[in-house]
């Protein structure tokens, strides 16, 4: 196994010897990048940079986003559906990892005669995997003070463009915000997308965000999925909306934007790992509940080869605190 740069750094006494012996890469930042977009990282601030919060549902099993549990604890990215296949023979597919493929084609999945790949980075996977397991619902949270994380997305890339989702309207430059991690990263700063730039798309998205309290969710959403062409389909997109949570009472949704076309636009890297991370979410909640034993060893193949993923990680006394 050649040197990588999380083994250098760990050499050179950069990285905390606790963060040695997989296959991580430390995240480098351009030099005063946060800043530059206005953002704190954490430093000292790291207790409280956590936290777990389950929507309560009702005997249906139906969540409800506006409980006053719910809209005072998330103001940021909760994501609470399962998907569900097209076709009857597309249940409970073999779900495992291929570490001979690419990133972003190393989650191969079985259907009756046919396996396909389905889209997702390792980066985005393992994190995701952990916080499906968790039974949370809700991913990040920045309610007035700072962000918080959930601990799956706590020090890692894909934590940090939750971050930069959620925070779109208040960060400077935000269609090129994950232009300041200077690592290279297949589907974050390397890929097709990476330099697509659409300022038109950022300012009617930022214009709609012009709300105090925003959820990015996927409630209500239908994710179906399916084969298609040597690919796993999950139709099906989250979406914004704007709440009013006044009084002591629960909330209500006042407005929703589901321009999903205008708000990948607005940064295809940033909202592109949102939304891949709401659609297979959605599916891994349905190998959970609906095919445990294949949920069970999809996790198992995720601990066994995750020294063979391309992980990338922050300390999280570098991971965004807030913005300025």
């Amino acid at each position: 196994m050649s040197l990588r740069p999380l083994a250098v750094a760990v050499i050179l006494g950069i990285l905390p010897i606790e963060f040695a012996g997989a296959g991580e890469t430390q995240v480098a930042f351009e030099e005063r990048g946060l800043e530059k977009l206005g953002i704190r990282p954490a430093r000292g601030r790291t207790r409280n940079l956590t936290f777990d919060h389950t929507a309560r549902r009702d005997v249906s099993g139906t969540p409800d986003l506006m409980a006053v549990e719910t809209i005072t604890v998330v103001g940021g990215i909760i994501f609470v559906e399962q998907a569900r296949p097209q076709l009857p023979q597309y249940a409970c597919p073999d779900v495992a990892i291929d570490v001979d493929k690419e990133s972003g084609r190393r989650l191969g999945v079985g259907f009756p005669g046919e396996r396909v790949a389905g889209t997702l980075y390792d980066w985005e996977l393992e994190p995701l995997v952990g916080f499906v397991r968790s039974g949370s619902d809700a991913l990040f949270t920045y309610m007035g003070v700072h962000g918080e994380y959930h601990r799956s997305f706590a020090g890692n890339l894909a934590g940090f463009n939750l971050f930069l989702l959620d925070t779109f309207r208040s960060v400077r430059n935000p269609e090129q915000a994950h232009r300041v991690v200077k690592t290279p990263v297949p589907g974050y700063t390397v890929g097709a997308d990476t330099d697509r730039i659409d300022k038109q798309a950022a300012r009617k998205l930022k214009r709609w965000m012009r709300r105090n309290h925003l959820m990015f969710t996927d409630l209500d959403v239908d994710f179906v999925f399916r084969p298609e062409v040597g690919n796993l389909v999950v139709d099906g997109e989250p979406y914004w909306i704007a709440v009013d949570n006044e009084g002591p009472g629960p909330g209500r949704i006042t407005r929703r934007f589901e321009d999903a076309a205008t708000t990948l636009a607005a940064n295809p890297v940033v909202f592109g790992s949102g939304f891949r991370l709401a659609k297979y979410g959605a599916v891994f909640r349905y190998m959970k509940a609906e095919c445990p034993e294949r949920w069970r060893a999809l996790r198992r193949n995720v601990a066994q080869q995750r020294r063979a993923l391309d992980l990338y990680t922050i300390p999280l006394r570098q991971m965004p605190y807030a913005v300025r």
